[in-house]
């Protein structure tokens, strides 16, 4: 056997148990705790990866936090509760009005490749306004952060 032959079956042999010795979290934000609830964004997976082994357990414990922590980062802010700009993008991503009635509830949904786990963590409560200007071809999603009737996004002159 040539050792062109011997390398490249090392190589290729490298190459196999790295690859079989990856994990992938999946994670997407769902608006509810179903994993068939509207989707309101696919978040980045992460990929855990180890030269040797890396097993289910180790990323089935990784994964409900780094998926809340790439779900955080897709928001733009924190979350449970969520902080105004998290809000403010779920908002713009949601773009309708959401009134405290029908509040919307956010879930970072979680599964880890080839392990049989699965879950959801809670990311926080939506309420939006939604913002049309007369003359301006332009919408607005504002986050009402207290998802209150009586709160209002723009200050009215003589309100008490």
């Amino acid at each position: 056997m040539s050792s062109a032959m011997i390398h490249f079956g090392l190589v290729f042999l490298m190459f196999a148990m790295v690859q079989a010795n990856r994990r992938t979290c999946f994670c997407e934000i769902r608006t509810g705790t179903s994993s068939t609830s509207p989707l309101l964004a696919d978040v980045d997976d992460i990929v855990y990866r180890h030269w040797f082994h890396y097993s289910c357990r180790t990323a089935a414990s990784r994964c409900p936090d780094d998926c809340r922590n790439a779900a955080a980062r897709f928001l733009d802010g924190s979350t449970n509760p969520l902080d105004v700009k998290a809000g403010t993008t779920a908002c713009e991503h949601l773009g309708r009005t959401i009134t405290p009635e029908n509040r919307v509830h956010l879930y970072a949904h979680y599964k880890t490749s080839s392990c049989g786990h699965a879950g959801h963590t809670y990311l926080g409560e939506v309420c939006c306004w939604k913002l049309q200007f007369r003359g301006l071809n332009q919408i607005l999603y504002l986050f009402n952060q207290s998802c209150d009737d009586e709160e209002f996004p723009i200050p009215i002159i003589g309100k008490k």
